[in-house]
């Protein structure tokens, strides 16, 4: 992996790029888990130098998927890491860095993390004082060391009201005070093609002297992309996204699996999670449930939750756990995929099928390729798929920015 850098290469997994602009531009993914933002900036033509994370198995699928890009995947807690580390490092120190990318860890902003914090008896300064909390300040250090023309940082929507704080508005003073225009907006996956209802909070900023960039205008570009460059002509929804899958039954662990494609034409989105896969689908593999919870999700309907299960199906109070179990529908984008699925599923039930969500309908769903392979145990695989950005969600935001740095119009 990085700090010791493996010689294996492997084949990208899809992420090829797309035609570069004038000038190949270099960029650092902070916080890069798994890779979600890589695929996309990988797509979108950029050069990955290095990618950070403190996480080792979710840098051994980074690697894995990534290898042959040259890109220095390296295991480091950003907390004890300077700038000129950074700038050091192999291929970095070489290159002009054009772009700085990143999703610091959110779980404090985030409904859940806030929720635990009064669980416990915690006061709002304590909120804001979390450790998880305060890795946005290393993101802007990096930055400040590193003089990007871009940076975009991806974080959840909590950020925007904590304890009556706008905590976004904090975030783009900091960005102001290190020489750069920010913007931010709140932006849908959905709007990219990602079959899934999932609301983020994204900043731009810019280096003052450089064209500032509106984070307002990625909806209307979103649409563009989708339409042009993925060719999808709606939201994408649960059916577009795993429907063409094998049938599997709870528990299977046989993995890879032969890929029949089914009678007709796949939906577009299909197409393109498949398009640089051979005739195999990996990671379609699921939890075993028990006997009384697959009898119990056979009689569920679609969108239907635990709170509405006959009685006898129900091992936990129904007053607090109302969404506990919660079936995925057909024709609409899934909701928010969690890294809480590292845990258990249940709030992902096949719409079709008596069990939880495989791995892979769970990568489908936040729109990793079937080519992009996971490392680790299925709680680490599901855990990784759920913290990353949404590749093509990255990859949209990566055009975005391209035209911009070339001097497009982008919207």
């Amino acid at each position: 992996m990085a700090e010791k850098k493996k010689n294996g290469r492997r084949k990208m997994n899809g992420a090829q790029p797309t035609s570069h602009s004038k000038r190949n531009h270099g960029f650092i993914d902070l916080f890069c888990g798994a890779g979600g933002f890589t695929w996309g900036w990988v797509r979108a033509g950029f050069i990955p130098l290095a990618a950070i994370d403190n996480d080792v198995t979710a840098l051994r699928t980074h690697e894995a998927n990534f290898g042959n890009t040259h890109c220095i995947t390296l295991h480091q807690d950003l907390n004890s890491m300077d700038g000129h580390e950074l700038t050091e490092l192999p291929g970095v120190s070489s290159r002009k860095v054009s772009v700085i990318v990143g999703g610091p860890p959110c779980q404090g902003w985030s409904k859940v993390g806030r929720g635990k914090l009064r669980s416990l008896g915690k006061a709002g300064e304590d909120l804001l004082a979390d450790p998880r909390n305060t890795l946005y300040r290393r993101f802007i250090e990096m930055v400040a060391h590193c003089r990007p023309i871009v940076c975009v940082m991806e974080n959840v929507p909590g950020m925007l009201s904590v304890h009556n704080t706008n905590v976004a508005d904090v975030v783009k003073k900091n960005f102001e005070a290190i020489g750069y225009a920010c913007t931010y907006a709140l932006v849908n996956a959905g709007w990219f093609g990602v079959p899934q209802d999932r609301n983020r909070l994204i900043f731009l900023a810019t280096r003052r002297g450089t064209r500032k960039m509106e984070a307002s205008k990625l909806e209307s570009f979103a649409a563009i992309f989708r339409r042009d460059y993925l060719g999808i002509a709606r939201l994408t929804t649960v059916a577009d996204a795993i429907r063409d899958l094998p049938e599997i039954e709870n528990g299977t662990e046989q993995d890879p699996i032969a890929y029949v494609r089914p009678p007709g034409r796949l939906p577009r989105y299909a197409e393109i999670m498949r398009e640089q896969s051979n005739g195999l689908v990996t990671d379609h593999v699921c939890r075993t449930q028990n006997d009384q919870d697959v009898e119990a999700f056979g009689t569920m309907t679609e969108g239907m939750k635990y709170h509405q299960l006959d009685q006898r199906f129900k091992r936990y109070r129904d007053d607090i756990f109302r969404d506990k179990y919660k079936k995925l529908i057909w024709d609409a984008p899934s909701w928010t995929v969690t890294a809480h699925l590292g845990k258990d599923c249940y709030t992902h039930i096949h719409p079709g099928q008596a069990r939880t969500i495989s791995i892979r309908e769970a990568a489908r769903l936040q729109s990793f390729p079937d080519d992009f392979r996971f490392w680790g145990n299925m709680g680490d695989r599901f855990r990784q798929i759920g913290n990353a950005v949404p590749p093509l969600m990255a990859w949209g935001i990566a055009e975005f920015v391209k035209k911009h740095l070339s001097g497009g119009k982008q919207s």
